[in-house]
């Protein structure tokens, strides 16, 4: 049987401006502190224990293992730090500076950008250099490769050697054996009329490149027994492909239905159905129909008007809302600045009880089950 119990509003919170609960306060929409984070006035500003930023512009991150590490930012002009392994660093751009790691490159110069850069990449135990000139007209690596763009080109890479002409009018390729690729072989291009790609392991012709292909792939071994296929006809209007750890079809925009398989039983992991390409979504254990409907066993939201998080199972706590406003699930800088102003209704349910809560907890009751 149910009981209610009518309560008036707790001291810990006066309407949608101020709210105070373990590990959490919040004066909105001026400040909010959760778990060690604050927002000031959210996007504007917001800090945690070793890193803060303002407006996604300005921002500063330290580095707690060292006394000294940090980086500072202000994007996309000006950058300083001083790192761990590398020491100090500076650059205004685009006129001078250094940075030991950004992306994929390590100890990034620049001077008068497109102007000239330098930087390093990891290849296995070496580092490959690379020097640009009014990029990306003129470069050359540590290995060889130089490139003339868009009239000729050379790139090296580990299992492979890349030429192009007038790119990407005519490209072509040579291919060595090596264990994680499709093997020896070679491969062309001639936009936008023709493309060949023929390796120990992989067979490929493009008509039109890119919008009618088709591939197929090889088992190792001398019998070259077909393991995978792909099909587009004309792409991205229609795609089909079957591996051993995929089955997919696609006529976009309108349907796609995508079967992954355990790669070593060949047996169904999980599926999903789409229409209109994503805004209609079927998973097994999940249903979205973007922005307006979404529904698992732990949630369910039905935008703009409500929206249920469950969290520990059957045995856990549910929580559920009315309205829910924002078109992006639980977006925790959202919730602790913003929602409140539109959430009118909570509720907080576990196995013995539901907390309720109207108007921002000016009205609450509890329903016992």
């Amino acid at each position: 049987m149910l009981s209610s119990v009518l309560c008036l509003a707790a001291a810990f919170q006066i309407g949608p401006f101020y709210q105070q609960k373990p590990d959490y306060c919040a004066v909105r929409p001026l400040v909010a502190v959760e778990n060690g984070e604050t927002d000031v006035l959210w996007p504007v500003f917001t800090c945690h224990r070793d890193w803060w930023r303002f407006c996604y512009i300005v921002n500063y991150h330290s580095y707690p293992q060292t006394e000294d590490g940090y980086q500072f930012t202000i994007l996309p002009i000006w950058f300083n730090g001083r790192d761990p392994g590398s020491g100090s660093y500076a650059g205004l751009f685009p006129i001078y500076g250094h940075h030991p790691h950004i992306g994929m490159m390590y100890d990034f110069d620049f001077a008068l950008w497109p102007l000239w850069t330098h930087y390093k990449m990891p290849r296995g135990r070496e580092w490959l250099e690379t020097n640009t000139v009014l990029f990306p007209f003129i470069s050359w690596r540590s290995d060889g490769a130089w490139s003339l763009w868009p009239f000729y080109g050379v790139n090296y890479q580990r299992e492979s050697d890349h030429r192009y002409a007038l790119w990407p009018l005519v490209t072509w390729a040579s291919y060595r054996e090596d264990r994680d690729t499709a093997g020896e072989g070679y491969s062309w291009m001639c936009l936008p009329l023709y493309g060949r790609v023929r390796r120990a392991r992989e067979d490929q012709d493009l008509w039109l490149p890119p919008f009618f292909s088709y591939a197929k792939t090889y088992a190792k071994g001398s019998d070259r027994r077909l393991i995978s296929k792909r099909l587009r006809c004309p792409w991205p209007l229609v795609d089909y492909e079957s591996t051993p750890s995929r089955w997919r079809i696609s006529v976009w925009p309108f349907y796609e239905r995508s079967i992954n398989l355990d790669y070593s039983r060949g047996k169904e992991s999980s599926r999903v159905t789409r229409f209109g390409w994503k805004l209609v979504e079927i998973y097994d254990d999940e249903t979205r129909v973007f922005p307006f409907w979404a529904s698992s066993d732990s949630h369910t939201r039905l935008w703009p008007f409500w929206e249920t998080e469950a969290e520990g199972g059957e045995n856990g706590f549910r929580h559920s809302r009315f309205l829910a406003l924002f078109p992006i699930r639980w977006v925790p800088a959202i919730d602790r600045n913003w929602s409140k102003f539109w959430t009118f209704y909570e509720n907080w349910s576990c196995p013995l009880y539901t907390d309720h809560s109207l108007f921002w907890g000016i009205i609450r009751w509890r329903t016992e089950k």
